[in-house]
């Protein structure tokens, strides 16, 4: 990448200019050596400044890389800088300024470096907040040692940052398998092919050589058979609302981010199963990922969660009935919504009708208000009175009580300073899980 640096030299106080030509009148009108010497300092100090900070313009570059390619909402970004100076004049003091638009992500400091010298240091910031951000540009600002101009080197190079949502721990959440509706059970002899592996057990005569678990059984020491689910493993639709009218509170205790936590972390959980699952969003972005398995597909799903934002055109009635051309019979459905309303209760129950099991997760939207609220809305209990009523497998999914938890966490070193009593700063290691 091609790093364009644009460089701006200014006076930071007309006052040296005004006293010059101030010392100069004086002169003119009342010579002195007083005003000679006066002006003939003046001049040099102010000539120096100049001259030096023209020099560093041309000798002095900065750099920044990114450690670590994937990042996820709570996730540590860490960069290492550096400032060279490739001539023989100190930079005393250079100020660099952040301008990416990461939130809260604020990598600001001041260094100073030596003649044909280097300074690096690493800075370290949390992504709160998942979505598409820009890293840079930055600027360098340098002083001379009298003060008199600001040299400030603009480093226009900005690298676009995905922040994927956070995978958490989701508590049992029991959804139907595809069928003629919500409650029914697959009643034809799967095939294996269409069956997800429940647990294994050890081998017993008379069982097929095909369902042996060769991994476990050379991790184990002994014969280990898999035993299979006898429900078909139909593909998992998720349909995540996003119409911004229903949308409750902002960032995590909003209704918008935790529910696409909820929609990855499910995928997550079933793309663990070995099932094919597929999401469906439609706010100010379309999203529509083709069910699948694997983890790469994991990967897909995170990917477009990551950029997508609630939208006031797209209510969840006309999200159903956008996707119901992809859906097949024997799915399963699971739609996440904070919606209290029923309007959307018609295309889903028309797709019930077509064999597409159907889930409900709903959010309860009391949960994410301040104060919380302590008892369901009426619009809320007449919804979960209608789905179960149709066979609508529902869950309400309380903020208060489902704390997500990352799925994944590791524990890691950096670098931290601290302060001593004496009021010497020393460079520590700092332990923290992430």
């Amino acid at each position: 990448m091609k790093q364009e640096t644009t460089s701006r030299l200014v006076m930071t106080s007309r006052t040296p200019l005004a006293l010059l030509v101030f010392l100069l009148a004086l002169q003119l009108v009342t010579p002195s050596a007083v005003w000679t010497i006066l002006l003939a300092g003046l001049a040099t100090a102010l000539g120096l400044s100049f001259f030096w900070l023209r020099r560093l313009a041309v000798n002095v570059s900065s750099t920044r890389r990114q450690r670590g390619a994937l990042v996820v909402a709570g996730d540590v970004l860490e960069e290492e800088w550096a400032l060279s100076n490739a001539g023989a004049l100190p930079v005393l003091v250079a100020e660099i300024v952040d301008h990416s638009t990461l939130p809260d992500y604020a990598v600001n400091r001041v260094v100073a470096v030596g003649g044909n010298a280097a300074v690096t240091w690493r800075t370290h910031g949390i992504c709160r907040q998942r979505g598409l951000f820009i890293i840079g540009p930055w600027t360098v600002a340098m002083a001379d040692p009298f003060g008199f101009f600001r040299l400030e080197q603009t480093y226009a190079v900005e690298q676009s940052i995905l922040v994927y949502p956070r995978v958490a721990i989701l508590p049992p959440l029991q959804l139907p398998r595809g069928g003629a509706s919500g409650r029914a059970r697959a009643m034809r002899k799967a095939l294996e092919s269409e069956l997800s592996v429940a647990s294994v057990r050890h081998y017993a005569p008379g069982d097929s050589l095909r369902h042996i678990a060769w991994g476990v059984s050379a991790h184990r020491d002994a014969l280990m058979v898999r035993e299979f689910d006898q429900e078909p493993a139909g593909d998992l639709w998720i349909v995540l609302d996003l119409d911004a009218a229903v949308q409750v509170g902002h960032g995590m205790d909003g209704t918008e981010e935790f529910a696409i936590v909820l929609v990855a972390s499910l995928a997550a959980e079933w793309l663990r199963r070995n099932r094919a699952v597929g999401v469906a969003a439609f706010g100010q972005e379309a999203v529509l990922v083709p069910p699948q398995r694997g983890e790469a597909q994991l990967w897909r799903i995170l990917h477009e969660l990551a950029r997508v934002q609630a939208a006031p055109d797209w209510p969840l009635a006309r999200t159903l009935e956008a996707v119901r051309s992809s859906l097949g019979r024997g799915i399963t459905l699971a739609v996440v919504t904070p919606s209290t309303g029923a309007d959307w209760l018609s295309p889903l129950l028309h797709l019930q009708g077509r064999g597409v099991a159907t889930a409900a997760l709903l959010l309860d939207t009391g949960s994410f208000t301040q104060p919380a609220a302590t008892t369901p809305s009426p619009a809320s209990l007449d919804l979960r009175s209608a789905l179960a009523q149709h066979g609508v497998t529902t869950h309400v999914v309380d903020r208060r009580l489902m704390s997500l938890r990352p799925a994944v966490t590791y524990r890691r070193k950096r670098m931290g300073l601290r302060t001593l009593a004496t009021g010497r700063v020393i460079d520590v290691d700092i332990e923290e899980e992430v």
